[in-house]
């Protein structure tokens, strides 16, 4: 069976709406929990990644070993052909080990924003299968910019990257396609501060929820159906990069 790891960062790790389109593909989902101190996978134990968000940040990768090794795993994995796929904090681990850079936003952003496909992304096997527009649900404090070589696919910018490809087989997103109301209820618990930090009211926030979240379902569907469907077509190709 074709595995794909899922790499958790959160104190309360989650599949969300990736998980039903990604089974029905066939796909056998490896989670690891490395917040909990579950190893990394190697390279030739899976045959795709998804990386989800996190609160840690990879603004400064020296200071955190775990993030750090992600980071080198995933730009092996884009090496070697192994299809990515980063959300948020996958995302930017991803920018990062492309050589982009990732920096503190200048306010934390909790927010549903309203996102078109760039001209450049025309064809694009992910973005193409979305809907117009793209709501991108952002619980977030970090942006990136293009990673050289890349090619931004949703657009307007605001202060970062929201979507991008490098070569034909990874990809990042700074918002949160995967998200339910299930996951969203345990982040107003857990990370309420950070409503206050984005300027944002929980009543405020809650109401763009309820507008934009029954889509959320649909929207995310078509995304990780599209992501297994890369997946599935994938050529599996062994030499990696050696690290100097």
């Amino acid at each position: 069976m074709t595995r794909v790891a899922c790499l958790h960062h959160l104190a309360q790790p989650f599949l969300g709406l990736a998980e039903r389109p990604l089974r029905a593909a066939g796909l056998e989902l490896v989670e690891r929990d490395l917040g909990t101190g579950d190893p990394l996978p190697a390279l030739d134990e899976v045959d795709a990644i998804l990386s989800y968000g996190g609160a840690q940040s990879a603004t400064a990768l020296a200071d955190d070993p775990v993030l750090t090794a992600e980071a080198e795993l995933l730009r092996d994995a884009v090496d070697a052909g192994v299809p990515v796929f980063g959300i948020c904090l996958g995302a930017q681990l991803l920018a990062a080990s492309l050589g982009a850079e990732v920096r503190r936003a200048r306010r934390r952003t909790v927010a549903w924003h309203e996102l078109e496909p760039t001209a450049e992304a025309a064809g694009d096997p992910i973005v193409g299968a979305l809907p117009r527009p793209v709501r991108g649900l952002h619980w977030n404090e970090d942006v990136f910019e293009l990673p050289e070589g890349a090619v931004e696919l949703l657009g307007p910018r605001r202060e970062g990257v929201e979507a991008f490809r490098f070569g034909e087989c990874a990809w990042g997103v700074q918002f949160h396609p995967e998200v339910d109301g299930d996951v969203l209820e345990g982040w107003y618990a857990t990370y309420g501060e950070w409503l206050a930090e984005a300027g944002v009211s929980e009543q405020q926030a809650r109401a763009d929820d309820a507008r934009h979240l029954p889509a959320q379902r649909a929207q995310a569907e078509r995304l990780f159906a599209a992501f297994a469907s890369v997946v599935a077509a994938a050529p599996r190709r062994v030499a990696v990069r050696p690290r100097a």
